[in-house]
């Protein structure tokens, strides 16, 4: 599987996706046209995500909002109440779309493997960057509630690979040296990493497939490595 036939796949339109965020949240709406609500919830998301990386979302106003997505201030009410909910809903529905797709993907024949997940992880943040872009620097901004709700959805990502990850340790493929949950903890950064520091790769020339070829690579080095933790240890001292 590479990034083109995966987006062949899987990468839903403009209006596929928002169809999907629409139905999703379709009873927080009041607006019950699907093809109005469609439209506008599309020009909401997109001018949230202009506003918040010029000027942060916390500094971001509904007033700069109306203005960006050219909706009306009764308008924009028709889909949310205020900021918390816009940062909520987003946040929401990206971690439903992400599981969503890592759950067809890995039920396909024989796709049930490490590289699968870090793939359509890794090709999920290319198409969709400002929506990971956003979930991950606005983060902090979250209430208590909300950065419950956010962690919640970081550790379904997180056991989607400890369960590949011990499963290959059962079978002998990989090595236990590092227990399945500490390799899954450590690979969460590379995947952030290509959303976050495109730029750096673009510079470089590495395209999306020799990444993520790249991560496979260091990562399957550790956990089919022959040495233990103890030898690592005496080495160091």
């Amino acid at each position: 599987m590479d990034y083109q036939s995966f987006c062949q796949k899987y990468q839903p339109s403009n209006k596929e996706l928002f169809t999907e965020f629409y139905l999703f949240f379709k009873d927080k709406f009041s607006i019950k046209n699907e093809r109005i609500a469609v439209e506008k919830l599309s020009k909401i998301i997109a001018a949230t995500f202009k506003l918040s990386a010029n000027q942060s979302f916390a500094n971001m106003s509904l007033r700069q909002l109306s203005k960006e997505s050219g909706l009306s201030m009764g308008g924009m009410y028709a889909y949310i109440q205020n900021k918390q909910q816009l940062s909520l809903f987003i946040h929401e529905f990206l971690s439903y779309f992400v599981i969503k797709t890592i759950n067809q993907v890995t039920n396909e024949k024989e796709c049930n493997t490490l590289a699968c997940i870090i793939k359509t992880h890794i090709y999920l943040s290319e198409f969709l960057q400002p929506w990971f872009f956003f979930a991950f620097m606005e983060s902090k901004n979250l209430s208590r509630d909300e950065k419950k709700a956010a962690i919640q959805s970081d550790l379904l990502m997180e056991s989607k690979l400890i369960e590949v990850i011990k499963l290959g340790q059962e079978q002998e493929v990989y090595s236990t040296i590092l227990k399945a949950e500490t390799v899954a903890s450590l690979t969460k950064p590379l995947l952030s990493e290509w959303y976050l520091k495109r730029w750096k790769y673009k510079k470089r020339g590495m395209s999306i497939d020799e990444y993520c070829s790249a991560v496979m690579i260091f990562i399957e080095r550790g956990l089919t490595s022959p040495h233990s933790l103890s030898e690592f240890e005496n080495h160091e001292q």
